[in-house]
């Protein structure tokens, strides 16, 4: 798990308001935003960026036979109203970005992915994703819980 928290503090870094010009100048790639410990990459993808965060700080230990398929089978979408302005939604998945896998266990940390339209890609998504992340992480957690056993979820300090 190391070695990949130092491979991504290692990518380019980036500011939560700088998102929206990466978004326009079309910069795609992946970006290290060193003030919360996020990585950020995204991607055009016809009319939608595709937006994904991964939260260094909260590290996840569950317990799976493998990582095979992993990401897919802890994704909880969900839309959060009145983001990223009041009347309007905004649709996100949860799920769990395994780095380290064996003895039938996984770990990893909370990715959040956001699909946006290029009309609205002039928000500050870097803080949408952190509100998110910080709000609407527990819950996940705890729905995690149900169908997987969570061994241990922290928050680094």
């Amino acid at each position: 798990m190391e070695e990949f928290i130092q491979r991504a503090r290692s990518q380019p870094r980036v500011f939560l308001d700088q998102i929206p010009y990466l978004l326009s100048a079309n910069s795609q790639g992946v970006y290290y935003i060193p003030f919360h410990d996020l990585l950020f990459a995204f991607t055009l993808d016809g009319e939608d960026y595709l937006l994904g965060f991964l939260d260094l700080k909260k590290r996840v230990l569950i317990e799976a036979p493998s990582c095979d398929n992993l990401e897919n089978e802890t994704l909880l979408i969900d839309v959060a109203e009145d983001i990223p302005w009041q009347g309007q939604s905004t649709k996100y998945a949860f799920s769990i970005y395994p780095v380290e896998c064996g003895g039938g266990r996984a770990a990893g940390f909370i990715a959040l992915k956001i699909n946006v339209e290029l009309d609205k890609a002039f928000h500050n998504w870097g803080a949408v994703a952190l509100y998110l992340l910080r709000d609407r992480a527990e819950p996940y957690l705890q729905h995690l819980n149900q169908k997987f056993r969570v061994l241990d979820a922290i928050e680094v300090v």
